[in-house]
C-alpha cells in the first residue's frame, strides 16, 4: 500500500466515523457528549481530505478545476486480474 492509498483509507476512515455519529445524532439529538465528539469528527475529517487534496489534488469536481479528478486511477484500475 503506498502514501496515497493510506492517506485514503484514513480519509475513509474518518468520514465512517464522523457519518455514524450523524445518524446517532439523528436520533439522541440531546446527547452533547455526541455533539463534542461530532464537532471534532468533523474537525479531523475536514483536515485529512485538506492534506490529500493539497498533496493529490481533488477527490471530487466540486473541489477542482475542470476534471483533473478523473485523471487519478479509478479502484479497478489498481485491481489485478490473475
Amino acid at each position: 500500500m503506498n502514501d496515497r492509498e493510506a492517506m485514503l483509507r484514513r480519509l475513509s476512515a474518518a468520514q465512517f466515523a464522523l457519518f455514524e455519529i450523524h445518524l446517532y445524532l439523528d436520533t439522541h439529538p440531546w446527547d452533547l457528549q455526541m455533539l463534542s465528539m461530532h464537532r471534532k469528527s468533523q474537525s479531523r475529517y475536514i483536515l485529512l481530505r485538506r492534506e490529500f487534496e493539497e498533496k493529490y489534488g481533488p477527490l471530487t469536481h466540486e473541489n477542482g478545476q475542470g476534471v483533473e479528478w478523473l485523471k487519478d486511477p479509478w479502484p479497478w484500475d489498481l485491481e489485478r486480474c490473475d
